[in-house]
């Protein structure tokens, strides 16, 4: 049942129910109820005492709020929720039924015989019969079912001898259904001249009406030959194609009768019935090939979208990808193993601690140029000086008393005394060659790579002690860690470059002159080889020994993707080994 809102009121505008029942009997009661709050949300229901529910959704209505009411039975009180996300699918679809006389008319008038000759005619389709279809069909879970049950219930809507739907797709029309007919030979006759009809009306971009009025300039030979061939003197092939989508396949409807014309707003209606279940159908149809068959249509489908002359500008980008892709997968590239790296010689003294004491004086300092005999530190020499004092008393008076015991020609006293002043000497002597390592000189001119002043000054020290690293500028070379992991790809005598931290904008060549064959780890990076590498230039004033950089060794050309991939297949070689 639909209904419109005139001044206040509520007008019935068309019904399918029988005029005794109880949805028209109680439709004013049922809109009073339900009508605000169709209106506000767009639907509503309640239960009846019947046990039946009634529906009311919102429609859009040309002349105002429009209401449609649905008689649910109790049993579907399960499904409500369903029935109303199906019946707002069409809510915005306007509706054909004529309206009732709003005034009775006496029996045996014009008017009354008029408006009796409007309730014999046969009903036509409107909201409720295009509900029903989309609904219909759309509990199909087949693709075939599903479009034998549209011919079918259009057939059946529209009063035609025949429905024919046929799904247009790489430039030809293919017939999936004809109503009252399970199935059929593709290739008869009728079959042929009903795909050549979908295929004039879908190349053509429009729908036709056959026969056409006088003066259309619409081809409609092939829709000739099937009324000819078939008797159907009325033919109408509807399309529904989507106008947004880049390679679209339309559906076409054709319908037959043979007497009787069609009217323009049912064509209009079965089109929009169309446009509502052709994503369905579409589904289904999709689900209904074998999987083969399937791969086939979307690979063929992408293929035939890329070789179109559409959006070239992707089209591009695609084959620039594809290039860049085999670039990367056949071309080569240089590649260099990085690895930390150092300034280091040979020339290296390390000054230690003579003795045991302290330091009273520190004068030199990580990072100085130094020239030779410079004095770098000095021992605190104290109490030395007294241990010498005291030993060379000792001497003396060992001494004299040897010369005592002499005197009076006692030989043995004499000798133990120049015992003991013998080994008071040889104490004495040590004690002053203490003295004399006292300070620590630069052995030749060099920098002092370790010994830091602020930490030496005034600190104890035990004989042996490391206060002062020095080193020679000359014969500088350079020592670089090389990872296991990469090792493997060192050619023999690989050239290089360096470039140190202190001036990372300067290359530094070198050859690589020796590889220590021991690993060593550290930490978590695992083993690293060490090697010994000969700089191309000659040692630069500012370069100093324990300068660190970074060093790219050349080790020749690879493939690209072998440089990008290797270290995670080894990765993978590690992990999934078993």
């Amino acid at each position: 049942m639909r209904a419109a809102q005139e001044g206040g009121a509520w007008r019935l505008l068309g019904t399918n129910a029988a005029p005794d029942s109880a949805l028209v009997a109680g439709a004013s009661a049922r809109l009073a109820e339900l009508a605000p709050r169709a209106l506000a949300q767009g639907h509503a229901y309640a239960p009846q005492a019947d046990g039946q529910i009634t529906v009311a959704v919102r429609l859009l209505g040309p002349s105002g709020p429009t209401l449609a009411l649905l008689e649910v039975p109790g049993r579907e009180r399960t499904a409500i929720n369903e029935i109303l996300v199906r019946a707002q699918l069409v809510a915005d679809l306007p509706a054909s039924m004529p309206a009732p006389s709003p005034t009775p008319h006496a029996p045996g008038t014009a008017a009354g015989a008029q408006a009796g000759a409007g309730r014999d005619a046969p009903a036509q389709p409107g909201l409720l019969e295009l509900l029903d279809l989309v609904a219909r069909v759309m509990q199909e879970s087949d693709f075939g079912a599903a479009t034998l049950s549209l011919v079918n219930s259009v057939a059946a809507v529209l009063g035609c001898e025949q429905v024919v739907l046929g799904w247009y797709e790489d430039g030809e029309a293919h017939v999936q259904a004809i109503s009252h007919i399970d199935r059929f030979e593709r290739k008869a006759d009728n079959v042929q001249l009903i795909e050549s009809a979908l295929e004039e009306a879908v190349d053509q971009h429009v729908d036709i009406l056959y026969p056409v009025p006088a003066g259309s300039s619409t081809v409609t030979l092939a829709h000739e030959r099937l009324s000819r061939q078939t008797g159907f003197n009325r033919l109408a092939t509807l399309v529904c194609r989507d106008g947004t989508a880049e390679r679209d396949s339309p559906l076409a409807l054709t319908l037959a009768r043979r007497e009787g014309g069609f009217d323009k707003e049912q064509l209009h209606q079965v089109v929009v019935a169309l446009h509502l279940l052709k994503p369905w159908l579409t589904v289904l149809r999709g689900h209904s090939k074998w999987w083969g068959a399937r791969w086939y249509a979307h690979l063929r489908r992408r293929l035939l979208a890329w070789l179109s002359p559409e959006h070239p500008g992707r089209k591009l980008l695609v084959v620039a990808a594809v290039a860049a892709l085999g670039v990367i997968c056949l071309g080569t590239w240089p590649y260099r193993i990085e690895a930390p790296g150092e300034l280091t010689t040979d020339s290296v003294q390390v000054l230690s601690a003579p003795f045991d004491g302290f330091l009273r004086q520190v004068q030199g300092n990580l990072g100085d140029t130094v020239n030779q005999g410079t004095v770098l530190a000095q021992l605190d020499t104290r109490e030395l000086s007294l241990q010498a004092s005291d030993l060379q008393s000792e001497v003396r008076r060992y001494e004299a008393e040897a010369d005592r015991a002499r005197a009076l020609a006692q030989t043995a006293e004499t000798q133990i005394a120049l015992a003991r002043a013998t080994q008071a000497q040889a104490r004495m002597e040590r004690v002053q060659f203490q003295l004399q390592q006292a300070q620590l000189a630069a052995p030749f001119t060099g920098v002092l790579v370790e010994g830091e002043r602020k930490e030496l000054s005034g600190s104890p020290v035990r004989q042996g002690d490391k206060l002062f690293r020095l080193a020679r500028i000359e014969g500088l070379y350079a020592v670089i860690h090389v990872s296991e992991r990469d090792v493997r790809e060192l050619p023999p005598q690989a050239r290089g470059r360096l470039r140190l931290l202190s001036q990372p904008d300067h290359d530094i060549g070198f050859r690589v002159e020796k590889l220590v064959p021991l690993a060593q780890a550290k930490g978590g990076q695992g083993g690293q080889f060490t090697l010994k590498v000969l700089l191309d230039e000659s040692a630069a004033a500012w370069w100093r020994p324990g300068m660190t950089g970074l060093a790219l060794i050349e080790t020749g050309e690879r493939r690209i993707i072998w440089i990008w991939t290797h270290k995670l297949l080894d990765m993978l070689h590690m992990t999934f080994w078993w």
